[in-house]
């Protein structure tokens, strides 16, 4: 019996490769200081200064729109949905790094600025202090993050993925802006 070689086509093989990639790096473990103790980039990707890389520091303005599939989810003042990550069990500590936080950028605000719930949107919105001094920004006691693969404002592709959920607005009538600063400690878990 003749052993044949299969050909692999170089879009399948690419697609392999890049496939290959996000897993390990969505799996991949990072030191809790090598994404949120580096300086900030300039590559215009949002990330203000004295913001770490993988967050999107800017006057944060969260508001509301209604999907089809979620109901009324928040979104950031571009349109893009926000979303909740589980392992932070609900606590102001993240536990997104490194290539997690690549993926998924926190929403951040520089010190001195306050984020702001649009007219009409219930619940409360405030930051947690993370230990390299970034200002992530809470809702209702949950860090918010957006996901790089949503393009378009509205589109929700990062609901189930990862441990994050998009986030959904608070039933409750009154609306709080209330501009606390919680301080995070600790850390722990993986992405």
């Amino acid at each position: 019996m003749t052993r044949r070689n299969r050909l692999v086509r170089p879009g399948t093989a690419l697609a392999a490769l890049a496939a290959v990639a996000l897993t390990l790096a969505a799996c991949g473990s990072s030191s809790p200081s090598s994404s949120a103790t580096t300086a900030a980039s300039s590559t215009g990707s949002g990330t203000g200064a004295g913001a770490s890389p993988g967050t999107t520091a800017a006057p944060a303005t969260v508001k509301t729109t209604t999907s089809a599939k979620f109901g009324t989810i928040l979104v950031n003042s571009a349109g893009m949905a926000l979303y909740t990550y589980g392992p932070n069990d609900g606590g102001t500590v993240n536990k997104c790094l490194g290539p997690c936080l690549t993926a998924w950028p926190a929403v951040t605000v520089t010190a001195g600025t306050t984020p702001t719930l649009a007219t009409g949107v219930t619940g409360t919105l405030a930051t947690a202090k993370q230990s390299d001094g970034t200002l992530f920004v809470t809702y209702n006691g949950q860090l918010l993050y957006t996901f790089v693969s949503d393009t378009t404002a509205g589109q929700v592709t990062g609901n189930g993925v990862a441990g994050f959920t998009v986030a959904k607005a608070a039933s409750s009538t009154a609306a709080t802006n209330t501009p606390t600063t919680t301080a995070a400690s600790g850390g722990g878990y993986q992405y």
